[in-house]
């Protein structure tokens, strides 16, 4: 059996009743501290499960590791459960959604707070992480999971498997997305900071391992947020099971035009808004990878045409540099996320001179040899017409810096997923991005679904660094998500995903996945009309790109 964390393997001998702290103690002990979970054979488990016979390999992770940040992010979680029902039994909290660096938490029963909760809460936390309290773990049958008289187990009904791992806190029954760290001892620190009618629930990441950052407030994005979980409960669904429900009864159809319905109101709202600034002379449209900024700004083409604005577009895209001139990243890779990527002297000069009536020649960036061509004829941005530009930078405030504020109108768009699994398990708005990339790329760009896995890290590393901190910079937000697309390559993707070889490198975080996509019932994809976002990604898309 080989052993293997980070960069260490080891092939050892099995041995009956071995477990994962076990293998920890004996081979890796000057990390066992550091280590939070593991994987056999690819399959997510608790430090102190007992390691099957037929397991080939077994992977350790830490905190620098995304499996081994989630470990600690969803203990720390179950930590806070389990404080909340100990202190007031009738009393529930639910983990709306991330915000920050953490998951912001709002009671539903009741729906405020009592007086000295929070310090109440976390002096409980503390306690059980003193006395290092165990998470408890046990395998059920399904036949045991419908027995169960709690909804939080709703969402299972749709597994396919035998048997699931579930853990009892304090005698109560639970279910999580992640294995759980073998006790609370392993969360040394948190941080529960009171936001809004709830808080924020803080925990060491992969990006601040040592420490947890203070919370910062982003209203604009927690706005837009409570707008999109105010919209779900109208539509009635606001759980993976609530969307089954819907295509279980038939209502495929309702559930896709209700969505697509509302997005397409938002983006016409959008449209009005620029309508009422008429000193706009550029619309800049940004967001993180796979947020649909290409359609969406098709999209808003139509409704801005509709309130009568003429149009050009660029994409930041075509401003890269030359490949040879690529920033890299610390592993010597390129980093195309950097935004020293793009060549902003460029496009500040061709703005410059745009909004002053010259002409100038736009480039187009040739992917395939990694080098820009100039058009041969000069392109003039005329006095009753807008220029818009979408591209993952364009809310940097150093582009296009020496624009004057008032001709620019700034959009954030991102897939914003408010779809919960029960009342304590998110489904992760990355996620829902990763799953659109890799159809997508797996589809059109000739990447497999390994080489999309692979290269997600440094994508997510780039976000967090020249995207995220300037979101708060947009005039507008945009939510792309549609709840019902998970339903969607559940029945496209899950196959594929599932056949990942168990030697790949990314056989983890594809069998992550496949865990989460099966719990949904899947939804045709000939009822989705050809201007969705998501068609972006599966190929119906009725606009050229």
């Amino acid at each position: 059996m080989l052993i293997q964390f980070e960069q260490q393997k080891q092939n050892i001998s099995y041995q009956l009743q071995q477990r994962g702290s076990d293998i920890i103690r004996r081979y890796l002990s000057d990390t066992q501290d550091a280590i939070l979970c593991m994987a056999c054979d690819g399959e997510l488990q608790s430090l102190s499960n007992i390691i099957p016979k037929s397991t080939k390999r077994v992977i350790f992770y830490n905190i620098h590791h995304p499996m081994g940040a989630l470990c600690l992010a969803i203990s720390t979680t179950a930590l806070m459960l389990m404080a909340a029902e100990g202190l007031f039994p009738d009393s529930r909290i639910s983990v709306e959604h991330s915000l920050g660096k953490g998951f912001y938490c709002e009671p539903t029963q009741p729906k405020t707070l009592p007086e000295h909760y929070l310090n109440d809460l976390e002096a409980k936390m503390h306690d059980y992480i003193k006395a290092g309290y165990e998470f408890e773990e046990r395998i059920v049958s399904m036949g045991q999971i419908d027995d169960f008289d709690y909804k939080r187990f709703n969402v299972l009904k749709n597994s396919h498997r035998k048997q699931l791992r579930i853990y009892d806190l304090l005698g109560f029954p639970h279910w999580f997305i992640s294995p759980l760290t073998p006790s609370a001892k392993y969360i040394r620190q948190f941080q529960i900071t009171a936001y809004e009618n709830g808080f924020v629930l803080g925990f060491p990441t992969r990006t601040s391992p040592d420490s947890i950052p203070p919370f910062t407030p982003s209203p604009n994005l927690f706005k837009v947020i409570r707008e999109s979980e105010a919209r779900g409960s109208m539509l009635g669904i606001r759980h993976v099971y609530d969307l089954n429900q819907s295509a279980l009864n038939g209502k495929h159809l309702e559930t896709i035009q209700l969505y697509e319905a509302l997005h397409e109101k938002k983006i016409s709202q959008i449209a009005d808004k620029i309508m009422r600034r008429p000193d706009i002379r550029f619309v800049f449209i940004a967001g993180a990878s796979s947020s649909g900024k290409t359609t969406f700004m098709k999209r808003l083409s139509l409704q801005l045409r509709i309130n009568g604005l003429k149009l050009k577009h660029i994409s930041l895209d075509d401003y890269f540099l030359d490949r040879k001139d690529t920033p890299k990243d610390e592993h010597g890779e390129l980093d195309f996320e950097h935004f020293d990527a793009i060549d902003h002297g460029l496009l500040d000069t061709q703005l410059a001179a745009l909004i002053k009536g010259k002409g100038v020649r736009l480039p187009r960036f040739d992917f395939s040899v990694g080098k820009k061509e100039f058009a041969q004829e000069e392109t003039f941005l005329h006095d009753d017409e807008i220029l818009i530009l979408e591209g993952i930078h364009g809310l940097n405030p150093n582009l296009a810096q020496h624009i004057h504020h008032d001709k620019k109108f700034k959009i954030y768009i991102s897939a914003l997923t408010q779809l919960n699994f029960n009342l304590y398990n998110r489904v992760s708005t990355s996620d829902t991005r990763l799953l659109r990339r890799m159809y997508r790329d797996l589809q059109f760009r000739e990447h497999s679904l390994e080489d999309t896995l692979k290269r997600w890290p440094s994508v997510r590393n780039g976000e967090t660094r020249w995207i995220f901190p300037f979101q708060e910079y947009a005039d507008v937000y945009f939510n792309s998500a549609l709840e019902y697309e998970w339903s969607v390559f559940s029945g496209i993707l899950l196959k594929k995903l599932s056949s990942i070889p168990n030697d790949s490198p990314v056989k983890v975080e594809a069998e992550r996945l496949c865990r989460l996509m099966e719990l949904f019932v899947p939804f045709p994809i000939d009822m989705i009309p050809p201007t969705s976002i998501i068609q972006e990604f599966l190929g119906g898309s009725s606009f050229d790109y």
